[in-house]
């Protein structure tokens, strides 16, 4: 059971992704003998109001946090015809003030109780979602029940806040990769809503009135038209008592949704993009079921066997090989049918031989049945990875709503489990013959020369040779302590006992990544952290994928900044096995040539594909113009001449050199016991040997005075992109915290850069500023993304805001907002294993003081206003700063 956003959904995504956009995934139900005694199968228990409101809250009184969501049975599809994107126009100006909270006072009170607030629109939903601090749950309630029901809609912000999502449109149109798959759906959908752009078009958007507004308000913002979920430590009973108190807008007759019936396709469908980029990319769709159609699980299973987990058919035929540099496949089934979607990205030149590759999959899909034991571990990988999700109440909430609302059953993963458990060999071939077939494909292209792309015939002659027609076949709060000890041989064991969840996360790794590098060496330890699962002298890179498939489990190398090694995460029944494969990567990995060969072209491919990403290529100048000697210049990617001109041996003397127990830090959190992790850790790192590695002095950047303005146009980009900043603290400065407070107080959606920047003067999408420290002076920098007529404009707004922090106290409230806002932003990002995890292991590897770094909400409550001036002062300087200008449009000479 998968829900995944189209790639055309406006929504503000905070993490990365399996492909260009989040693909996010609901999982169902656990199947795992032996493990229901450590699964929480909380109640879901729901009640109606008066009204028509539907309220479902699940109790999970492990957590510290409580999520609200309101789903709203209305999005893209909606829409009157010439208003498209009204319904994601409307989600942000539920945010624009009520007749009791002014512009700014919703976000800002929610981040004052230290909460996170934010919202999405989707083509069949809008959904407006908090999540926050038990002790704060009211402020919640109270905040999201008054934006969803009273807002104001002023004329004045809706004109400005116009402005902002045409500059979202523009952002949206500057990223290739966006622009390919909206173009995906409007092929793949010629008559059906869900071809349409979420966000609209600039003569959309600024087409509808504050009349429109109140009228889509009115029509579609009823409480039968909605769902309240709540997840997280609280009692149902608080939460139906408070909603009947917060959500009492009068009911009204609920509106029926247009259906739109999708005509089949019989032709096939094949479109081109051409777009200044690299990597090329391909893509193909075929019409496929809606979540509620009992044959559903069937089209997971063949996207989960093509491309998920890393012995998967994608990865292991087509990446592997060199015929791809990343290849992928999934189910997107919403309230209508859906599409199941494969794509690739690839070298220009290969575009023909990647299309060529996903053909013959889809082929042998149709030609012959899979193994029952592939079939096994696709289906234990979808069912384990429930145990994953439950571990933030975001994502416990989600699916509840979603299953809520298109469903109406906030239950059905227990019908999903006893169907995917149904679902056999003869089905998944029966359906891939019913589905991939050439005359109902939709194929596209995006490169950068349409010229080299295959053409339409050729491309037809292929769909027609590999899926000619074929007969139809019917298928049957508190923290916990911290233990840490010295193995003999120097290695740090840190062990913090979790035991809600059988799961335990595990990081281990030594000092090493951008700050070990040289110019010629830089990307270095990027390429070694993705060789490190390519092989071992023990066992090849297939069988150690199919290890970790079997075992639900996940095992990567990492490299960053200050850090080097492996992370894993696995069920805890597997822990023993798991640290054995840990060990094995980071000790043993024999970095095959072959291996390298195809890590240097995704490499190569992703430093590429950062110049189309406008404000990832900013911040890649504004390093290399802030730091002239420190390694912190480099990108952790390298570029392209340091990753071409790295040889093996490069390789595996920098790797060998690293690997030594002195120094190195094995952080286990979860489901084990201290006794159990010690004898792991002794028995899997106790055999290491050697000294600390020691790479010499490093050079020390020094304070460059005045200001520097690094300039470079992109005349192909529509947004111009600033980035403004100065050498930084280190993570044992005392002035850290003094500003971390002050980048609350700036940032954030009621800091004063959005306040003031975008929402008074709608100037930009996205403004931001952030704190960046490193074991040696880091840097802080503040960017934003505008209209190249008003770059000077922006450039102003940054620095009197700078100066006002300097010159001027800091109010009491806003510092006490910027406390609440960061300390519940830190209870949010622990929800899960792999962040508690990292709360110990970072700071122990980098040597700071373990007992300061876990008591984070006592030190900065302890910030007083003379510390954050103080801090504004020596770090921030309004007539000495470095500036990157990454100009787009017809820019013409801007700030000096």
């Amino acid at each position: 059971m998968r829900f995944r956003l189209p790639f055309n959904s406006a929504w503000p995504l905070k993490n990365g992704a399996v492909f260009s956009f989040s693909l996010i995934i609901f999982l169902s139900s656990i199947f795992i003998p032996g493990a229901a005694a450590f699964v929480d199968r909380s109640e879901i228990v729901s009640r109606t109001l008066p009204n028509g409101l539907e309220v479902l809250v699940r109790e999970d009184p492990g957590q510290t946090v409580a999520e609200l969501q309101v789903w709203v049975g209305a999005g893209g599809r909606d829409e009157p015809k010439g208003k498209e994107g009204i319904a994601h126009l409307f989600e942000h100006m539920l945010f624009k003030g009520t007749a009791t909270r002014k512009v700014g006072e919703i976000a800002s009170t929610v981040e004052a109780a230290g909460g996170d607030i934010n919202a999405y629109t989707s083509m069949d939903n809008t959904v407006y979602h908090i999540t926050i601090a038990s002790s704060y749950f009211e402020t919640g309630m109270d905040v999201l029940s008054d934006a969803v029901q009273h807002s104001s809609f002023d004329k004045g912000e809706l004109e400005k806040e116009k402005l902002v999502v045409i500059e979202e449109i523009h952002r949206g149109e500057d990223s290739p990769p966006r622009v390919f798959s909206e173009e995906l759906f409007k092929a793949a959908y010629p008559k059906h809503p869900y071809g349409r752009k979420v966000i609209g078009t600039p003569a959309s958007v600024k087409s509808i009135s504050r009349r429109d507004m109140l009228a889509f308000f009115k029509h579609w913002y009823v409480p039968g038209n909605m769902k309240l979920v709540v997840v997280g430590n609280v009692k149902a009973g608080d939460v139906f008592r408070s909603a009947a108190a917060h959500f009492n807008a009068r009911g009204g007759a609920i509106p029926r949704r247009k259906e739109v019936a999708q005509q089949p396709q019989t032709q096939s469908r094949i479109f081109h993009v051409q777009r200044d980029t690299d990597p090329a990319r391909v893509a193909l769709a075929f019409h496929i079921v809606a979540l509620k159609d009992p044959e559903e699980p069937v089209y997971d299973l063949l996207a989960a066997i093509l491309s998920q987990g890393e012995s998967s058919r994608l990865p292991v035929n087509l990446r592997d090989k060199g015929i791809v540099h990343a290849a992928w496949a999934y189910a997107y089934t919403p309230k209508d049918p859906g599409l199941f979607i494969l794509g690739a990205t690839v070298d220009p030149e290969r575009i023909g031989d990647a299309l060529r590759g996903l053909l013959e999959q889809l082929a042998i899909l149709r030609e012959k049945l899979i193994p029952s034991e592939e079939i096994e571990r696709a289906r234990s990988r979808i069912l384990n990875g429930k145990i994953f999700e439950r571990e933030r109440v975001e994502g416990q909430a989600r699916e509840i709503g979603y299953m809520a609302l298109t469903l109406d059953n906030p239950n059905f993963d227990d019908i999903y489990r006893s169907r995917i458990q149904a679902v056999d060999a003869g089905d998944l071939r029966a359906a891939a013959r019913r589905v991939f077939s050439g005359q109902r494909a939709t194929v596209g292209f995006l490169s950068r020369d349409v010229d080299a792309q295959p053409g339409d015939s050729e491309v037809r002659d292929l769909l027609n040779g590999k899926l000619a027609p074929a007969a139809h076949r019917k298928g049957t709060e508190s923290v916990p302590a911290v233990y840490r000890s010295n193995l003999p041989n120097g290695l740090t064991l840190l062990v913090r006992e979790d035991h809600r969840l059988p799961l335990v996360a595990a990081r281990v790794g030594v000092l090493g990544g951008v700050r070990f590098e040289t110019e010629r060496t830089q990307g270095a330890f990027n390429l070694i952290a993705h060789l490190l699962t390519r092989g071992t002298r023990q066992m090849s890179a297939t069988e150690l994928a199919l290890k970790l498939d079997g075992m639900s489990a996940s095992l990567d190398g990492f490299s960053g900044r200050n850090s080097f090694g492996v992370t894993g995460k696995f069920l805890s029944r597997d822990i023993g096995e798991g640290l054995k494969l840990m060990g094995q990567v980071l000790t043993d990995a024999t970095l095959p040539a072959h291996e390298l060969d195809l890590a240097r072209e995704r490499m190569i491919s992703a430093i590429k594909a950062r110049k189309d990403n406008m404000e990832a290529f900013a911040m890649d100048l504004f390093r290399t113009a802030l730091f002239k000697e420190h390694p912190y210049r480099f990108s952790t990617l390298g570029t392209e001449e340091s990753v071409s001109s790295l040889t093996r041996d490069d390789l595996v003397k920098i790797y060998r050199n690293e690997i030594r127990p002195e120094g190195m830090v094995l952080s286990l959190t979860g489901d084990i016991r201290v006794e159990d992790a010690y004898r792991l850790a002794e028995k899997t790192f106790g055999g290491l040997s050697g000294g600390k590695f020691d790479p010499g002095p490093l050079p020390m950047e020094v304070p460059r005075g005045g200001k520097h303005v690094v300039r470079e146009v992109r005349g192909d980009k529509a947004q111009t992109h600033l980035m403004l900043g100065y050498l930084g603290p280190t993570l044992y400065s005392p002035d850290l915290d003094s500003l971390d407070v002050l980048n609350a107080v700036l940032a954030g959606q009621g800091g004063r850069l959005f306040t003031e920047l975008r929402d008074r003067r709608s100037l930009a999408y996205s403004v931001f500023s952030f704190v960046a420290p490193g074991i040696d002076p880091g840097f802080i920098a503040f960017g934003i993304g505008v209209s190249p007529a008003r770059e000077q404009e922006a450039l102003d707004g940054i620095l009197e805001q700078i100066r006002l922090v300097r010159d001027q106290p800091v109010s009491p409230a806003e510092i006490e907002r910027a406390k609440t806002y960061l300390i519940g932003s830190k209870m949010i990002e622990l929800q899960d294993l792999g962040s508690r995890n990292d709360e110990v292991f970072f700071p122990v590897l980098y040597g700071e003081d373990l007992e300061r770094a876990l008591h984070y909400p006592e030190r900065i409550r302890s910030v007083t206003p003379r510390q954050i001036q103080e801090a504004a002062r020596r770090y921030l300087d309004p007539g000495k700063y470095t500036l990157v200008v990454l100009a787009g449009g017809a820019s013409v000479t801007g700030p000096e």
